[in-house]
């Protein structure tokens, strides 16, 4: 492997010093450096991939200290590194798992291949469950967990989305059924659980208590790695994650963690060792308090990390702590001297066991830098030492009788007992070899009960923020704010329809368009679309909304909530007038300015006159015919622009196309 890494290494050197020295007519293209260093990237992401994560981060070493590599190039290395040696920590700290069921399925239903899960099942995402960001993008979102009605927290559900906006790519979100029809808006998990990177397959336990789930963002091995987070029930928060660990977390993609309700045996895919789009369905024996220790070479890393299906040997058929021969002849058949042999030896490999693990997490800490892990693992030393110092007590005390009882035995021909003083020390319950509940015939029958149909969700609307509200989309989620209180500051929307108070518009008239807001004006209501900070943005809206067919729309200027006219809106928005927060509270009179209704140009048969009457309310109106002859009214003067903006909504609604508000300035 030396030999390999300094032929790797001379031959970078060269091609580096190769690039830089060669004349201009020889120039080696940019695209031929780039590909000779995502050529390397390659290899590192290979050695790491192969568990040599020492060779691995050389090359990433190599790449940015020859100081050629473009930013985005030095990045992935300085990345690779990072993962490398967040791998080199978690094999430090790692057990050999007991697996007894091994099957390679195809990625789109490899969930059916597991053990019948009998809390809950699989299914798509439910239609209302969707959000902004998950739009498109169905087809990315992994399957949800719906716990059984029978289930205890069957009123809570875990998914990953993209949420509004897609910013942290998959993140786990949860809502809780509010009524028998109705669930509540998504609520994010806090960032003990969520990441910048992808989270995915979140799965509770039937307990509530623990949430299991797949996370590319917290400290692992790269790819997905598999996560574990305790329910912390005084705060009602979920603890900081924790990795499961190598072998379950490997470098490639390692998810849906599925333990029994016994908590015998779990389930969990990855994609090591495959090809394409198959998955490895595994199914490994749950152990407790398992002996962890610390490997480097890493072939034999490899060969864990295929976790091949184990098979029993006579060699450990036996009970480690059957005693098959004893100390002393004429011993053989007293049982009270045996058990004392056979409960010194189960707590003497109890107290070896705990040792080796002290030493485990004593380097781990060393290792680990990130202050929740290391406060964990702190706590883990302590609970092994006061134990460790249990065992020890234990031990001392009965290899001391043990040599009395047997001196005893030898000198004076008296037989050992157990003294009432050992009695609660001896008669313990030895841990007995799991009974093997598994057919592994049976594992990996495909089974149709973990894989079902969306079940129907209704969700409650969720609230808008400014933030959902500002912009305009097309194809997007509908959304229909009712009575929507405008933000403060300058803001353009686009009316598209006003129509009488009781009269609903359904859905469909917007087109998909989003967001959508109403407003209540007398016996009218007001429907808009788009909500925009500048006028330019609106103006190229209502383009796009003429090209969808939308017909006699215009833009509204507010500011601070209040209706103001375009030429006003125009003057705030390039700073020409600054406007106190007391004047724009009130817009009711403008002393120095009217305003005046404009109908047309219009043909002359147009039966239009008595709709301006009906709605003019006395006002003044005059007519002038333009060279197309053509007509054109004017209705006004009105003192206010909410006069002019009331009869120019009942005009548009009784039918009349084009009708605009003209602003007259007074001179004083």
């Amino acid at each position: 492997m030396k030999l390999y890494l300094i032929k790797l290494y001379l031959g970078f050197i060269f091609y580096i010093v190769f690039c830089f020295s060669v004349s201009a007519q020889d120039y080696i293209p940019l695209d031929s450096q780039r590909s000779a260093y995502l050529h390397l990237l390659q290899q590192a992401k290979q050695l790491h991939n192969q568990y040599q994560f020492a060779e691995a981060i050389a090359v990433c070493e190599n790449i940015i200290n020859s100081g050629a590599a473009t930013s985005d190039i030095l990045d992935s290395a300085k990345l690779q590194i990072v993962v490398c040696e967040n791998s080199r920590n978690l094999v430090h700290y790692l057990f050999e798992p007991k697996i007894v069921g091994k099957l390679k399925v195809e990625n789109d239903d490899f969930i059916a291949y597991y053990d019948k899960i009998k809390n809950g099942y699989f299914a798509p995402h439910s239609k209302s469950m969707l959000m902004n960001a998950d739009k498109g993008k169905e087809q990315n979102l992994p399957l949800v967990f719906y716990p059984n009605e029978n289930n205890e927290n069957s009123n809570i559900i875990y998914f990953s989305s993209y949420g509004k906006y897609g910013e942290s790519g998959l993140d786990i979100y949860k809502i809780h059924r509010i009524n028998d029809t109705v669930w509540s808006e998504p609520e994010l998990l806090e960032t003990t659980v969520n990441t910048q990177f992808d989270e995915i397959y979140p799965y509770i336990t039937e307990d509530g208590k623990t949430l299991y789930f797949a996370s590319k963002g917290h400290y692992g091995m790269g790819g997905f790695d598999l996560f574990k987070c305790a329910f912390d029930e005084e705060k009602g928060t979920w603890k900081q994650a924790e990795n499961l660990g190598f072998p379950f977390s490997s470098p490639y993609d390692d998810f849906l963690y599925i333990p029994d309700n016994d908590n015998d045996y779990a389930c969990f895919g990855s994609t090591r060792n495959c090809e394409n789009k198959d998955v490895f369905v595994y199914k490994t024996e749950i152990i407790f308090n398992p002996e962890y220790k610390s490997i480097d070479d890493y072939e034999l890393l490899q060969k864990i990390s295929n976790l091949d299906v184990f098979t029993e040997t006579e060699n450990n058929s036996e009970n480690e702590n059957d005693i098959t021969e004893v100390n002393i002849a004429g011993l053989e058949n007293n049982k009270d001297y045996i058990k004392m042999l056979k409960t010194a030896r189960y707590y003497t490999n109890k107290f070896n066991e705990i040792q080796k693990s002290l030493d485990v997490l004593r380097n781990k800490l060393f290792d680990t830098e990130n202050a929740e892990e290391q406060k964990n693992i702190e706590k883990q030393i302590l609970d092994n030492e006061n134990e460790l110092f249990d065992m020890q007590s234990l031990v001392s005390e009965l290899s001391i009788y043990i040599s009395k009882s047997e001196y005893n035995f030898i000198t004076k021909g008296i037989q050992p007992s157990i003294s009432d003083d050992l009695k609660t020390i001896v008669n313990i319950e030895f841990p007995q070899k799991k009974e093997e509940k598994i057919n592994i015939e049976i594992f990996g029958k495909k089974t149709s009960d973990n894989i079902q149909t969306t079940p129907n969700i209704e969700m409650k609307t969720p609230a808008l923020t400014e933030r959902d509200m500002f912009g305009f989309e097309v194809n997007g989620k509908i959304i229909i704010a009712q009575n929507y209180v405008l933000p403060s500051g300058l803001v353009y929307r686009i009316q598209v329809i006003s129509v009488p108070a009781n009269k609903k518009v359904e859905s469909d008239f917007f087109k998909n368009c989003s967001p959508v807001t109403t407003e209540l004006y007398n016996d009218l209501c007001r429907y808009y679309i788009g909500l925009f900070r500048k006028q330019s943005d609106a103006e190229n809206a209502m383009a796009q909304l003429k090209i969808l067919g939308f017909k006699n729309i215009f833009i509204s200027a507010y500011n601070n909530g209040e209706i103001i006219t375009l030429r006003d809106a125009k003057n705030i928005e390039s700073k020409k007038i600054q406007p106190t927060a007391e004047s724009s509270k009130k817009t009711d009179v403008h002393v120095n300015k009217i305003y005046r209704i404009t109908i047309g140009p219009i043909d002359s048969k147009e039966p239009v006159v008595q709709l301006i009457n009906d709605f003019s309310d006395g006002k003044d109106i005059s007519k002038i015919i333009n060279s197309d002859n053509k007509i054109i009214y004017n209705v006004g003067n009105f003192t206010t622009f909410e006069q002019a903006v009331d009869l120019r909504d009942k005009l548009i609604n009784s039918g009349i196309a084009s009708v605009n508000i003209n602003e007259i300035v007074l001179n004083n």
